[in-house]
């Protein structure tokens, strides 16, 4: 029973990061921003957890042939969800990312749910899932339980230099937070949940080895405090460059990826790489690699949030400087 414990808490983990992607990007945006266009997917729970079948939606193809897929279609489309599928034992599901109507298109919802999930009828396992959509590749089905952090590869290829990062939102900021990791216990958690958004500009480059030697060139990141009163439009968060550790308004939080968290990445030989950030780029170095994340719950992949926290995000577009 123990391997269905640990399925059920894998696949309700929210998460945040490179695998080789085609290129997605044209006139410096990122395909699919737009939220109006949608592919879609089936993922069937095992009869010993419900059976149920779980109809995902994720930005990406809308083409008619992208519908209802078993696998997911990680070559076609830059973004990825925390809607998940996981195969350890059983065959596990979450969705906390959706499709929700906005006038003539649409926009995306991330809720941060406590997830309940009765096994045979009688074990009642519980998890808080903070709904999450990033630039990057789930590994899919997840199969590796020991450390979740792996099977997400945040980032694609980017070389461009904007501003800011602009997007419409609307968010509920929850007040009351909750720690459940994929057991029975729920604890309280002192403190307001945050919603948040960040976009990370890397340079990549490889040792002899394969290794990844990554250091940070730009940084935006917010964290919304309070919820919002309907939707705030075009909101631009503007891009810092360069060592930002000595900026007035700079956060602990927006420091760089340490191995105390390290992120994952494939490199040029499709072999999957864990990597911190080594030091800050210097303003004017090149940038490889573009992460953009918006979750619901800021500290989801350690199981904390409200179930009260919901993000909308529409309309992502990156800003740049005018041209002389």
């Amino acid at each position: 029973m123990r391997s269905i414990f640990f399925i059920i808490t894998l696949a309700l983990v929210s998460v945040a990061n490179s695998q080789v992607k085609r290129d997605f990007v044209n006139d410096g945006q990122i395909k699919y921003s737009n939220m109006d266009s949608w592919w879609s997917r089936i993922v069937s729970e095992s009869f010993l957890i419900g059976g149920a079948d779980v109809h995902y939606f994720e930005p990406g193809p809308n083409d008619p042939k992208y519908q209802k897929l078993e696998n997911t279609i990680d070559d076609y489309t830059p973004w990825s969800t925390s809607n998940v599928r996981a195969e350890v034992g059983v065959a596990a599901a979450n969705q906390s990312v959706f499709q929700e109507k906005r006038g003539d298109g649409y926009c995306v919802r991330m809720e941060t749910n406590l997830k309940k999930v009765v096994v045979l009828g009688v074990v009642n396992v519980k998890a808080i899932a903070s709904g999450s959509m990033f630039l990057g590749d789930m590994v899919d089905p997840i199969t590796e339980t020991k450390n979740p952090r792996q099977n997400t590869l945040m980032g694609i290829p980017f070389t461009e230099k904007p501003k800011a990062l602009n997007f419409d939102y609307k968010v509920n900021v929850g007040k009351d937070r909750l720690k459940a990791t994929g057991g029975f216990k729920v604890e309280k958690v002192k403190g307001p949940d945050e919603a948040e958004a960040y976009v990370l500009l890397q340079n990549r480059t490889e040792d002899s080895e394969g290794n990844l030697i990554v250091k940070r060139v730009g940084t935006a990141w917010k964290k919304f405090k309070d919820s919002s009163n309907g939707w705030v439009n075009n909101f631009s968060m503007p891009i810092a460059y360069g060592d930002i550790s000595k900026q007035a308004n700079y956060k602990s939080y927006m420091g760089l990826i340490s191995s105390k968290d390290p992120y994952y990445a494939l490199n040029s030989k499709g072999e999957k790489k864990k990597y911190t950030e080594t030091a800050w780029a210097n303003v004017d170095d090149e940038v490889t690699h573009i992460i953009i994340l918006f979750s619901a719950s800021y500290d989801g992949g350690s199981f904390i949030g409200s179930p009260d926290s919901k993000l909308w995000i529409d309309n992502i577009k990156l800003e740049y400087a005018e041209q002389e």
